[in-house]
């Protein structure tokens, strides 16, 4: 196997992990909060490692797709730029958008006061579904051949 076919396949692989990673989140978040006590009690044992692993795997996709650009010689197409852009801004609305929003959520919930974490589970959402779309944005640059 190739150095080119195994950073491509792993290139892919951390892709699909990093697009199934906190898709759930989300929704997770305002179903349990809508459960209350003792359910939030357990959302950070769910939350935090699926956040972590969007976090991982979306740095591992951005590693292994420079190492991808690098391998083909360096000079990527306008969809691949594209697509290293969409990467870059959606690792910054995880660190920026997604992560702090859920923490805001977490403080509340630990707190008791489930009507405060309404708002930032919005505004998670919000910026999950905003990651997501830049997931898919980066996806078309990769497959569209301009």
């Amino acid at each position: 196997m190739t150095a080119l076919v195994l950073v491509k396949f792993l290139h892919i692989l951390s892709a699909a992990a990093w697009l199934g990673a906190s898709l759930w989140t989300p929704g997770d978040v305002r179903r349990t909060l809508a459960l209350g006590k003792p359910y939030t009690d357990a959302l950070p044992r769910r939350a935090r490692p699926a956040l972590a692993l969007d976090l991982w795997t979306g740095i591992a996709t951005l590693l292994t797709g420079i190492a991808f650009i690098a391998l083909e010689g360096g000079v990527p197409r306008i969809g691949v730029l594209v697509g290293l852009g969409a990467v870059l801004v959606r690792l910054v609305v995880l660190t920026a958008g997604v992560r702090p929003a859920y923490r805001l959520v977490e403080s509340s919930a630990a707190a008791g006061d489930l009507a405060a974490a309404e708002v930032p589970a919005r505004r998670l959402g919000m910026f999950a579904g905003i990651g997501h779309l830049l997931w898919l944005v980066a996806l078309a640059g990769m497959v569209f051949p301009w």
